[in-house]
């Protein structure tokens, strides 16, 4: 019996010191394959410094203070570098240099995606390019649990750096970039820092992703832009324009509820998601109806949760839009008052003044007329006005950013103008309480967007008898019907004066713009 359990015990050994020994080639092999990759790659992975200035919405005639930063990037085909758009956001100044060259090269950039994070640049300089070659693309999206290799240069070091992480989730987040776009994002568990920004993700020695954000309070935790956005990018650039997203304009709801798919007279009918509302600014407007029930896009049916399977995957259908370039068309087919209907949707190039992203690589817009600042709402604007906004005063700014098309306060408007600061004049003393309004007209001239206001203010309501510009300006809002009152000819006289006191170099910014 003794001997028997040593036989046992001694084969358990057996197996237990082989399985030991599998478990450290296996180490070796991985070791030397990310080795592998860090050597054969390194010379396509660069690293980008740049020096930004950003905007002050706040006090829009001047610009924050100039600031260094840098970021990652990888060379591909054609001589140019994909990036990520953040890092070259604002930027004034972009150099390039390579792993184990000492030299920087003056970098330029030839397309920004500011919806999606991504950018082009190339390198005038042709011999940086010597001795590089292009990091080819991948064909498919890794599995959850696929181990894939980071590369890059985050902050704290000058050469670059290597992580590995495993594949943890697919799924459609909101880009912090923009603040507003949602776009399918690959999450790793690889350590994604500052400076990684704009480097490649591998899988199998090929481009899956580019990293580009983090989760705050997480370790080892971040994001990669996956493969069919960077697609997407480079597909829509090879036109020499960057046209964006094409939006569908739909909105939709679960069909879960069997009261409501009754209702909806689905009896009998799998799947399908209801759309709530139309954006009149989407490609679906005239065309789809709020009510429909969106059964199947592109022949990929649809579940009441508005999921498909895409690619072995369950994502949102929206995911189908995503990867249509603008000028392409998608089959929707919709149960519409208990009959089935296939109708197409050309996909136009986005024109909606009500979508706000955050704005980079252009002057705020404003208008300034004595010492009276006006700015139009913006997503900007409102991210720097921080905790102002939970004041009374100012929280309509809000309610305009998140509800002007839900409510109908879009027509024949182009921009919400307001009356955002003071520059304290004895022409303005009384002005502290038209603060934050949005302005309805000047000087009975309708203001739908800030390039009527040199127009509005160069016509005062005179009095009958009085000399040529010596009436006073009238200002209304939407949110009050008192009217603020200047006279014009001080206002005029005195705005030379307060320019000059707050070192105000211009007194306007604007960019023409046709009413929608």
């Amino acid at each position: 019996m003794l001997n028997v359990e040593c036989s046992i015990y001694i084969r358990n050994m057996r197996c237990l010191k082989y399985s030991c020994l599998l478990f450290l080639l296996t180490l070796i092999f991985l070791n030397c394959r990310i080795n592998s990759a860090a050597g054969n790659f390194k010379d396509s992975v660069v690293k980008i410094y740049v020096t930004i200035q950003t905007e002050d919405y706040k006090t829009p005639w001047q610009s924050a203070a100039p600031r260094s930063g840098s970021g990652s990037g990888l060379i591909i085909k054609n001589k140019k570098i994909l990036t990520n758009a953040h890092v070259i956001s604002d930027a004034r100044f972009i150099e390039i240099q390579r792993e184990g060259d000492p030299q920087k090269y003056q970098a330029k950039v030839l397309f920004a995606g500011h919806d999606c994070d991504l950018a082009v640049l190339t390198v005038p300089n042709a011999p940086f390019f010597d001795g590089t070659r292009p990091l080819p693309l991948g064909s498919t999206l890794p599995n959850l649990n696929d181990e894939v290799i980071v590369l890059g240069y985050p902050m704290g070091g000058e050469r670059i750096s290597l992580t590995k992480g495993v594949v943890s989730r697919l799924d459609s987040i909101l880009y912090a970039h923009s603040g507003m776009d949602e776009h399918l994002a690959m999450q790793v568990d690889a350590a994604i820092n500052p400076g990684n920004s704009g480097g490649p993700v591998l899988y199998r020695d090929r481009v899956v992703g580019v990293a580009f954000q983090g989760i705050s309070n997480a370790q080892n935790l971040g994001y990669a832009i996956p493969l069919p956005v960077i697609q997407h990018f480079l597909a829509d650039i090879e036109d020499g324009v960057y046209d964006g997203y094409p939006e569908l304009g739909a909105l939709s709801v679960e069909t879960r509820n069997p009261a409501l798919r009754q209702s909806l007279k689905l009896d009998g009918k799998n799947g399908g998601t209801a759309i709530s509302r139309i954006d009149p600014f989407g490609s679906a407007f005239g065309l789809l109806q709020a009510g429909d029930v969106l059964m199947a896009v592109d022949g990929y049916p649809l579940a009441d949760d508005g999921t498909s399977v895409i690619d072995g995957q369950t994502m949102q259908y929206t995911e189908l839009i995503e990867r249509k370039q603008c000028g392409e068309s998608v089959k929707c087919e919709v149960w519409r008052n208990g009959e089935s209907k296939t109708i197409t949707v050309p996909l136009l190039r986005s024109h909606d003044p009500f979508l706000y992203r955050y704005e980079y690589d252009r002057r705020p817009e404003y208008f300034i007329y004595g010492g009276l600042v006006f700015t139009p709402i913006s997503l900007n604007l409102l991210a720097q006005t921080g905790k102002e906004l939970n004041q009374p005063a100012s929280q309509h700014l809000l309610y305009y950013s998140q509800f002007a098309k839900t409510d109908g306060l879009y027509s024949n408007q182009n921009q919400f103008v307001v009356l955002f600061d003071r520059l304290a004049h004895r022409v303005n003393t009384y002005d502290n309480q038209f603060l934050y309004k949005t302005v309805s007209e000047i000087n009975g001239c309708p203001i739908r967007q800030m390039s009527d206001l040199p127009q509005a203010f160069s016509m005062p309501s005179n009095n009958p008898g009085a000399e040529r510009g010596a009436g006073q300006h009238v200002i209304r809002f939407k949110e009050t019907s008192v009217a603020l009152i200047m006279e014009a000819k001080e206002a005029q006289k005195a705005d030379r004066e307060i320019r000059s006191r707050y070192n105000v170099s211009a007194p306007a910014c604007l960019r023409e713009k046709a009413v929608q």
